[in-house]
């Protein structure tokens, strides 16, 4: 517990810290400390919806034309935040969501940290406040809310596995990618696993389907980033954008392929004989673990993501901090490694600021970074492999449970 007593106070002076710095440099300074860039009005990503609101109310589909956004942006997002209009919101609102979201994502921290060390607890406020989470800060993004409500899965999750699994689905209608966060039910017997895990993508499937038309727009819609971003298509866009030609691109492209697909195949092979792990020294660490890594994984090989949606990597990080102590000195070695790529993926953007001072410095930096969210992949796939419960590669269907602490 006395690390747990440490995380919260480091996170109200941290929060403080940046109130003061809001205060006295202002909001658009205070985030440039951390090298983000900023949009205004505040809260951008935010004003989709808010502006979406206004839209709707002109007649318009705010999937298709949003002139209430300040840029114009079409809402990507699934219709079901649609819901909020009906509560009369427009741009005036945007400031009291942003805070109620950011609420809710620092009390989402608490739901799932327990039983942490006071080392686990400075790296994860390290976390907390590093470029790529402060970045889902400023833009008011509504992964903060996702993370609410993936954290309250995992809290669930301890002795109500269903309502997890409600709560899962719910975040997979409202954004879909955390449908990769049901590699939380692995702890269930095989039987009570597959049970919902099916049910789960089963709604979900369904929904798909019944809102497709709205998945191609959010896919046509949807803004990819070459920086401040990870993910399978990063690099060769990248590579494209700075040539100004496809052929380079394509090249690239078909590598990352390659690439993915080797550490696919050779980070399962390499973790699918540990076992050590299938008795975590706490249980909800191996649950969080298996949700954050499984979402990072799915997400990379989805395509862009921006930054903040490493927000989901706080979930690995006690399980990662225990497994520095583990007697196994292979599964040590790839805990310290991976644990190393999780900070530097998430401050890599400040280090950007440093750039022009070598030659070159961006792209040096941009390799730099590609490098740790490719090596995070690879890190994450060999531990969420080696975390596989006895009952996945055994005859017995549903083996005595582990025991919880």
């Amino acid at each position: 517990m006395r690390g747990t007593r440490t995380f919260a106070i480091l996170i109200l002076l941290g929060a403080a810290v940046i109130g003061l710095l809001l205060g006295v440099y202002g909001f658009d300074n205070t985030w440039r400390l951390w090298n983000i860039p900023v949009m205004n009005p505040h809260f951008a990503d935010l004003r989709t919806i808010t502006g979406g609101a206004e839209s709707a109310r002109l007649g318009l589909d705010p999937m298709l034309e949003n002139p209430g956004d300040p840029w114009g942006r079409t809402m990507d997002y699934p219709r079901i935040w649609q819901g909020l209009f009906a509560l009369g919101i427009d741009h005036r609102d945007t400031a009291l969501l942003a805070v109620i979201m950011i609420t809710g994502f620092l009390a989402g921290l608490f739901l799932f940290v327990r039983d942490i060390d006071r080392l686990t607890a400075w790296v994860m406020a390290a976390v907390v406040f590093s470029p790529a989470v402060l970045l889902g800060i400023e833009r008011g993004n509504n992964d903060l809310l996702i993370f609410f409500v993936l954290a309250a899965a995992l809290m669930a999750l301890r002795n109500r596995p269903a309502l997890a699994t409600g709560l899962i689905t719910l975040g997979g209608m409202l954004m879909y990618f955390p449908v990769f966060g049901l590699a939380a039910l692995l702890r269930l017997p095989r039987r009570r696993f597959l049970t919902l895990a099916t049910a789960s993508l089963g709604v979900l499937g369904i929904y798909v389907l019944l809102t497709f038309r709205q998945v191609l727009l959010i896919g046509r819609g949807e803004l990819r980033g070459t920086t401040i971003s990870y993910g399978f298509n990063v690099l060769h866009a990248y590579l494209q954008d700075q040539l100004g030609a496809p052929g380079p691109g394509t090249a690239m492209a078909v590598a990352s392929f390659l690439a993915a697909a080797a550490i696919i195949f050779v980070g399962l092979r390499a973790g699918r004989r540990c076992f050590t792990c299938d008795r975590p020294a706490v249980q909800e660490h191996l649950d969080g673990f298996r949700l954050g890594a499984a979402i990072y994984i799915g997400t990379f090989l989805l395509g862009n993501n921006w930054d903040y949606r490493l927000i989901f990597l706080l979930f690995t990080v006690p399980q990662l901090c225990d497994w520095l102590r583990e007697s196994d000195p292979k599964l040590a070695l790839a805990s310290r490694l991976t644990l190393g790529l999780v900070l530097a993926s998430l401050w890599m953007q400040f280090f950007f600021r440093f750039a022009h001072f070598i030659p070159g410095g961006g792209y040096v930096v941009f390799s730099l970074d590609e490098m740790a969210n490719w090596g995070l992949l690879a890190g994450l796939l060999y531990l969420l492999a080696h975390t596989g419960p006895a009952w996945l590669h055994s005859g017995n269907p549903d083996p005595e449970p582990a025991p919880i602490p």
